[in-house]
């Protein structure tokens, strides 16, 4: 260990300490936040290379974040994640599984040392602790969720999958409790509340899972399912965002919905469309924030997954205008781009300093690639980009790349770095989030075919490596007619 590190480990361990002795006392306020944000940063101070993949799940919206990045010996990275609730992300660190808990506005570090070691520093230090030896016990929460997959999917007996449900969640429970000592208070009390949210969600979801997909027919007790969703308070707003509680009330409103279904000889058609039908089976069953909390859960998943059902009259059965607005916008800003339509408008630097504009482009046909430095699959691509630079040199093309979400300096070192030859584009934080919403960007690496005349041939078309100059060769050969 250099003189470097030894002060370095030494500083965090005195970091942690203090927090160890301070964090009891310092409650969080539990709330969502729609403008919620996170960081995680990550050190590695051992002498092995760091592979660190993981998703960041959302509810509202419903959407993904995608990492997947090296971090050598001596590196750090700095990862802002949108956050608006308490969350858990599931790290995959050289394929050993991690879990890590943040709150909206939580900042904390990862620092690996040598021997598998990880010490953590920032605002969560001691519960990411705790869930750091929990994996080493084999108690991590991918391990045990597997069990009770197992069991859905084997146990015949129905009664059976739920005493399975029920140790799982003892097991986690006696080990909160267990550990207790170490974690702030306010983290146990939250996080037993959770778990039976949880438990209830896994225990509902099954019985629909196993009908539906499995084709199996369970014998469920009388009474069963009025007694379980009776064991949690239906509503419950520090919960709000949180993915254990939304799956709960998503499959509360399931069972509310089959209920009705069940009283009547024949389900009323209708030509209306899904989301206002939704709108106003949720008015019936919740109130309030949860009310407008889960209309936004379920809109945002139609208008992902099933665009032409969602009606704009559903944003009347909001009482909440900021997250009325927040699905009006989440809607305008998530069309998709379809082929044909104008190229989004950007004025972007290059590594020179120059303005680029997307007009400049006019004339071209052009390959646009998003990429930041912490995406792996978009630094496997820069081989395949630079060889289409030379394979159309002299012809009507442009191989743009646009680098998001990495500091300005990590953008030019990755440039000379890779002999990037492209033309190179960076786009600041306010930019970043401006063509994410234009370009429709879920995940990275995402190309985008432009035509000569700026128009969309396809969003999301085949990258470098995957075939791309196929379709640029073909819009050439057009060109020449």
């Amino acid at each position: 260990m250099t003189q470097k590190t030894k002060l370095l480990f030494f500083l965090l361990a005195s970091i942690i300490l203090f927090q160890h002795c301070t964090q009891r006392e310092n409650v969080p306020e539990l709330q969502f936040d729609l403008n919620g944000e996170s960081k995680l940063a990550f050190l590695n101070l051992s002498t092995s290379p760091m592979q660190i993949k993981f998703e960041k799940w959302s509810s509202i919206p419903i959407e993904v974040t995608i990492v997947d990045t090296l971090l050598n010996p001596e590196a750090s990275v700095d990862i802002y994640l949108k956050n608006r609730s308490m969350d858990y992300v599931h790290l995959d660190i050289n394929q050993r599984n991690l879990d890590v808990f943040m709150l909206p506005g939580s900042v904390d570090t990862l620092t690996f040392l040598d021997n598998d070691s990880i010490v953590f520093s920032g605002d969560l230090s001691p519960i990411n602790l705790f869930l750091f030896q929990n994996a080493k016990k084999k108690l991590s929460f991918n391990h045990l969720n597997q069990i009770t997959a197992m069991a859905t999917h084997g146990e015949k007996d129905y009664v059976r999958l739920n005493e399975v449900n029920d140790s799982v969640l003892n097991i986690r429970l006696n080990n909160l409790e267990l550990n207790k000592s170490q974690l702030p208070d306010w983290y146990v009390k939250l996080e037993k509340e959770r778990l039976q949210y949880r438990s209830v969600a896994t225990k509902l979801n099954s019985i629909s899972y196993r009908k539906e997909m499995l084709q199996m027919e369970d014998s469920i007790p009388d009474d069963f399912l009025a007694d379980l969703v009776k064991s949690v308070p239906l509503e419950n707003e520090k919960f709000i965002g949180e993915s254990s509680y939304m799956q709960f009330l998503h499959e509360y409103a399931n069972l509310k919905n089959r209920e009705k279904n069940k009283t009547k000889e024949k389900v009323d058609s209708s030509d209306e469309p899904t989301s206002i039908y939704m709108a106003r089976e949720i008015d019936e069953l919740f109130t309030g924030n949860i009310k407008d909390a889960f209309l936004a859960y379920r809109t945002s998943m139609i208008i992902k997954h099933v665009r032409s059902e969602y009606d704009s009259a559903v944003l009347d059965y909001f009482s909440d205008d900021q997250m009325r607005n927040f699905i009006k916008e989440y809607y305008f800003s998530s069309v998709a781009l379809k082929p044909g339509s104008g190229m989004p408008y950007f004025f972007l630097i290059n590594e020179k300093g120059e303005d680029v504009e997307s007009k400049d482009y006019l004339g071209n046909v052009v390959l646009v690639n998003f990429w930041a430095d912490w995406c792996k699959p978009c630094i496997e691509e820069f081989p395949y980009e630079n060889a289409l630079v030379e394979k159309y040199h002299g012809k009507p093309v442009k191989i743009v790349n646009i680098c998001l979400e990495t500091k300005p300096e990590r953008w030019k070192e990755y440039i000379t770095k890779y002999g990037l030859e492209m033309d190179n584009l960076y786009a600041d934080e306010v930019w970043t989030k401006n063509l994410k919403i234009k370009y429709d960007i879920k995940g990275i690496p995402h190309s985008v075919l432009i035509d000569w005349n700026g128009n969309i041939v396809e969003n999301r078309s085949k990258t470098a490596s995957k075939g791309a100059d196929e379709l640029i060769d073909k819009l050439l050969e057009e060109m020449e007619l």
